[in-house]
């Protein structure tokens, strides 16, 4: 017996187009029922893969900058969507990034300094 192998859209798409494979064999190898559905997950997949392209050409400048700019939105978002209008987000997101820089230090320089040392200093004082 003759174990049918599944294959990816793309894969199964290359077959299509080079090999002249049916559009049933494409479905049937791919699992899928529909061939918008195989479309729509392969548009999918193409634009992750160039989503993450673009991630490994960013600087660290660059990568820093997503990830504050992220925590804006994590922290802030509800106030963003609800009391400032779409059009000014940029700038409120300027105005609230010096703010998420400046806790971020903060619980850095929390972290970095050992417990210990907090024990003996407070003994110190005692």
């Amino acid at each position: 017996m003759i174990k049918q192998q599944l294959m990816s859209p793309a894969v199964a798409l290359y077959h299509w187009r080079v090999h002249g494979m049916s559009m049933a064999q494409v479905l049937s190898h791919t699992g899928y029922v529909r061939w918008s559905d195989l479309a729509a997950d392969h548009d999918e997949a193409l634009a992750n893969e160039e989503t993450a392209q673009q991630d490994m050409l960013m600087s660290p400048e660059e990568r820093q900058r997503e990830e504050d700019v992220e925590a804006v939105w994590q922290q802030f978002g509800d106030y963003l969507r609800e009391m400032v209008p779409p059009p000014e987000y940029d700038d409120e997101i300027e105005r609230l990034l010096p703010l998420i820089k400046k806790t971020r230090q903060m619980q850095n320089a929390a972290r970095s300094k050992p417990f210990r040392d907090a024990i003996k200093r407070r003994r110190q004082y005692q």
